[in-house]
């Protein structure tokens, strides 16, 4: 699909994401009303999801798991400003032959993306932690010819590591680190399991794989630093983009902001993404956070030219 196509895609995801709920319905308003019926009249009562096949704004047929990715089943895409523009960015920077690789993949939304972007030629390493989704990220998975997937947490050891799997509508917030949810309202009412799930580093992994990735891109819930600080030789001495979600520090951001200080010590600059998808350095995270009162993005990180 041309890279002009997938713009206007993505668009039009956005351009639904901004529009009103009475807007939204009047878009699909069959779906609309499955989706909001589901969720507050069978899923608030028994926690038991449904599995749905949706259509991206990219034309793949993706698995997904109500009502944790409503957005996708909507509007054909992850619908919050940051991911539009993470979509936006991905398209003007993979391209054919490239190898991506997406640490916390959930569903497989942005490996899917990737996947039509880099061809049969290029790879899409995925890994998800949590079983449950992992099984729909191997469904997503099925449907290509490029996308290998892990069920391995990333992290800074090769052991394994205790692993929180929440109820389905808060999977996206599954972690290493449960403590930092303790005062979010629905923490209490979602019991985590516990689960000992095999962690790899990315040192170690990319040297036995022999992969040279040019995007890396880490949503992984407080173990930023974790992961990266297990890819720290391998960052010595390359130069991946490096893709991170980071939270305002009303979120709780003390493993961003050490992964944000390990990535400069090698040589990297952060930079947000600005609407059009084209990555402009920012030099102080927390006041670009303040001015724009948002709470969370997707910073990229790119290793200057005089980096070590």
């Amino acid at each position: 699909m041309l890279k002009e196509n997938l713009i206007s895609g993505i668009e039009e995801v956005e351009k639904i994401a901004r529009a009103s709920r009475f807007e939204r319905m009047l878009s699909n308003p069959f779906k609309y009303a499955l989706a909001i019926l589901f969720r507050k009249f069978f899923y608030s009562r028994t926690e038991k999801e449904i599995e749905v096949i949706s259509k991206t704004f990219f034309n793949a047929d993706m698995n997904i798991l109500l009502p944790s990715s409503t957005d996708i089943y909507l509007a054909g895409g992850k619908s919050h400003d940051s991911e539009i523009r993470l979509a936006k960015f991905l398209i003007k920077n993979l391209n054919t032959n490239d190898t991506f690789i997406d640490v916390g993949a959930h569903y497989g939304y942005f490996s899917l993306l990737a996947s039509t972007l880099v061809g049969v030629k290029g790879k899409i390493i995925a890994f998800e932690a949590a079983p449950a989704t992992f099984r729909i990220l191997e469904k997503n998975k099925s449907k290509t010819n490029n996308v290998q997937t892990y069920n391995f947490a990333v992290s800074d050891t090769n052991n394994e590591v205790l692993f929180f799997e929440f109820p389905n509508l808060y999977s996206e917030y599954n972690t290493l680190d449960a403590n930092q949810f303790e005062n979010q309202k629905w923490f209490d009412k979602s019991k985590a399991k516990k689960l000992k799930i095999k962690a790899v580093t990315l040192d170690e992994f990319l040297l036995q794989k022999n992969y040279r990735p040019k995007i890396i891109k880490i949503d992984v819930e407080g173990a930023e630093f974790k992961v990266l600080n297990g890819a720290n030789k391998y960052l010595q001495h390359n130069s991946p983009i490096i893709v991170m979600e980071y939270l305002s520090d009303t979120r709780g951001n003390k493993s961003h902001i050490r992964a944000e200080r390990l990535l400069k010590s090698l040589g990297f600059s952060a930079c947000m993404i600005n609407n059009q998808g084209a990555p402009k350095t920012v030099n102080d995270i927390g006041r670009y956070f303040k001015i724009n009162k948002i709470e969370s993005d997707n910073i990229v990180f790119v290793k200057n030219k005089n980096g070590n």
